[in-house]
């Protein structure tokens, strides 16, 4: 998975756009993410932990996250479809683009 968000926009700012995209939601509940050092990590928390690394990396005029690392839990891999498409919701309502899924 690829996404793309305006360059300007710094990791902890991304991290923050997200959050406020999944306030409310059932989805908000269950997620939690973070900076690392490369970009940011998606943590999916109930009956196991899921975690997705993307690394960041600019291009032009964008930055770009690439899915590095997939860590999913026994109990979510039945559900991993549909996670990410709310996923892909959350993105794109916090101005990101999904340039491959």
């Amino acid at each position: 998975m690829k996404v793309q968000f305006p360059k300007k926009i710094k990791n902890g700012e991304l991290v923050t756009n997200l959050q406020a995209s999944m306030a409310g939601r059932a989805l908000g509940d269950l997620v939690s993410i973070s900076e690392h050092s490369e970009g940011i990590v998606i943590k999916i928390s109930k009956l196991g932990t899921s975690t997705l690394q993307f690394d960041r990396e600019d291009e032009g005029k964008f930055a770009v996250f690439t899915l590095t690392s997939e860590k999913i839990a026994f109990a979510h891999k039945a559900f991993k479809d549909d996670v990410k498409a709310k996923l892909v919701t959350v993105i794109e309502k916090s101005g990101g683009t999904i340039l491959e899924s």
